[in-house]
């Protein structure tokens, strides 16, 4: 039973496992996707130092023998309500807010009882609301009466008249609804992006300035296709555009222009998008900056895009922070500096000791990389040159995570065989195994006779990943970063180089690899001699623990055959 019990926990940890995938995502930047509006919630609405109260709602007070406490039993614990109700309203020694709780228990109750399919005691319910908010007094219970004809809107599929309601309330001083039972409202009547209904009764946003911005924003979210949403973009971008012109006096003139910016690249127009910018001028505001900068790169001007985005970076105070730094990522590459590419991977990297999830409330902006943090370790391995970490190092000495770029220029400068100088750097940070490991490798280096070279070749080939690989970075994982063979987001010249390093990265980090060459040299200088069969032998082995996934199986293959004959022909 027990073994039953921890196979089908197995089996449940590998569906999980299945289902969830490695999230091995890069460069995000080059994804179209990556550069639209900021994706906007319900919370994003949602106005600083809103003061509320918490009062209990009308019906759920205390239980006594008055008239209003017993009808306070009869909403709590249903049963007939008609002749308490008539009493308490015919109770002369009840205050005013007492008062307004019968009719507002009274609406409620009527409210319960309905339902869609049978609408009458709905509509009863709603009329009652609507009367009691044109006579009622009491703050709390005119909050709580706005919400329940909210709900009442909601739950008849009227999303327009429910969601105006539930974002005033939202923005509402001495509201006695909770800023949580608000969003949740908002989001179960609008969803992610909002739907077919909004869009058909957009023009009834534009009442307020507010919920035409809401409207309009909530429309323009990225739509990803996981939403399953079915709305066409063109469809949406002319329905705002017009509208926006329509009721242009209804915004102020910043705001009606980063809408109309919005409204343009969510259908893929930033061509347009930095006309409309023209209009708005020097602009603080996260969500114009990050459309400018966007504009800019989809445009392919990366340099007005750094400019944007470095904006962006200075002034924002949240997640749209990070995704001005990983933009910013891109558009350093699409560039050439990696020095400055480096700086902003580095900096993303330091923000969360949590690996797998640094930033988790980016997809309320629609920002997405992956947690695997594939990005700086290839950046870091393959991509920046060696001159550019030594360049980091001089310009940026004292930043968060330095440890990683001096990690990796001493994997780097030992891959060039300049073991002395990754002995300096190990020992300075503390790597207590790989700093004694170079210097020995160092004074083997040093003997480049053909017994020198053997016993080079075999300390290397002893040591598989404590040399070359660097395990700062990758732990059994690399191979879902090196995609530049798939990747069809690269130009054609990106491609090629990328697929360029990641071959080379391969070679270069592979012990094994390095070590059979070495000895398979030896073979042929020394021929058939005692080193020489010992240096054969030693290349066969290596060759055959090289692991599938290093490629050159052919050339692999070969040499293991010629150095088999040759050890045969002896």
């Amino acid at each position: 039973m027990r073994i039953l019990r921890m196979g089908a926990v197995l089996l449940l940890g590998l569906s999980f496992a299945w289902a969830c995938g490695f999230d091995g995502t890069l460069r995000e930047y080059l994804d179209v996707h990556f550069w639209l509006p900021f994706a906007k919630t319900a919370k994003n609405f949602e106005k600083p130092s809103v003061r509320r109260i918490s009062v209990p709602y009308a019906g759920m007070g205390k239980v006594d023998a008055t008239l209003l406490g017993q009808l306070r039993g009869v909403y709590q614990y249903p049963a007939d309500n008609a002749a308490i109700l008539a009493a308490a309203r015919a109770d002369r020694s009840l205050s005013q807010r007492d008062r307004e709780e019968v009719e507002l228990i009274d609406a409620k109750i009527d409210m319960r009882s309905g339902s869609p399919e049978v609408p009458r005691l709905l509509r009863g319910a709603q009329a009652k609301l609507e009367q009691f908010l044109k006579t009622a007094r009491t703050p709390e219970w005119l909050s709580e009466a706005r919400g329940w004809l909210a709900h009442i809107h909601h739950v008849m599929g009227e999303q327009t008249e429910a969601g105006k309601i539930y974002l005033d309330e939202l923005n509402r001083d001495g509201s006695n609804l909770s800023r949580e039972t608000l969003l949740n409202s908002l989001k179960m009547n609008y969803g992610i992006t909002g739907d077919q209904q909004l869009l058909d009764h957009l023009e009834e946003y534009f009442d307020t300035a507010e919920h035409a911005a809401f409207a309009i924003q909530l429309l323009t979210n990225p739509r990803w296709e996981r939403n399953g949403t079915t709305l066409d973009r063109r469809e949406i971008y002319a329905r705002v555009n017009g509208l926006l012109q329509k009721h242009w006096r209804i915004l102020r003139s910043p705001t009606l222009a980063v809408l109309t910016m919005r409204a343009a690249l969510s259908m893929g127009d930033p061509g347009q998008a930095l006309k409309i910018a023209e209009r708005v001028g020097d602009s603080r505001d996260p969500d114009y900056l990050w459309m400018l900068g966007s504009a800019h790169f989809v445009s392919r001007d990366y340099a007005g895009a750094e400019d944007s985005l470095l904006r962006l970076f200075e002034v924002a105070k949240d997640d749209r922070k990070a995704a001005a730094a990983y933009g910013l990522c891109g558009v350093y590459q699409k560039l050439g500096l990696p020095v400055e590419q480096l700086r902003f991977a580095l900096w993303l990297s330091a923000q969360s000791s949590d690996h797998w999830n640094p930033f988790p409330d980016t997809y309320d902006y629609s920002v997405y990389w992956a947690a695997s943090g594939f990005d700086l370790d290839l950046l870091l391995d393959a991509e920046a040159p060696t001159e550019a970490l030594d360049q980091f190092l001089e310009r940026y000495p004292d930043v968060q995570n330095v440890r990683l770029v001096k990690y990796a220029l001493a994997v780097r400068l030992a891959r060039e065989n300049r073991y002395a100088e990754a002995a300096d750097i190990y020992e300075a940070i503390g790597q207590k195994r790989r700093g004694p490991r170079m210097r020995q490798l160092a004074a083997l280096w040093a003997d480049q006779t053909p017994e020198g070279r053997f016993a080079f070749a075999e300390y290397v080939g002893s040591n598989s990943v404590g040399i070359y690989f660097n395990d700062s970075l990758w732990d059994g994982d690399q191979r879902y970063a090196l995609i530049a063979t798939s990747d069809s987001r690269l130009t054609r010249e990106e491609r090629d180089s990328h697929i360029a390093r990641e071959r080379k990265l391969r070679d270069d980090q592979e012990e094994l690899w390095r070590a059979q060459l070495i000895l398979r040299e030896v073979m042929d200088e020394v021929g058939r001699t005692e080193l020489g069969i010992k240096a054969a032998r030693l290349a066969q082995r290596d060759l055959r623990k090289l692991s599938e996934r290093f490629g050159r199986r052919d050339e692999i293959r070969e040499a293991d055959i010629q150095v088999t004959r040759w050890l045969r022909a002896r």
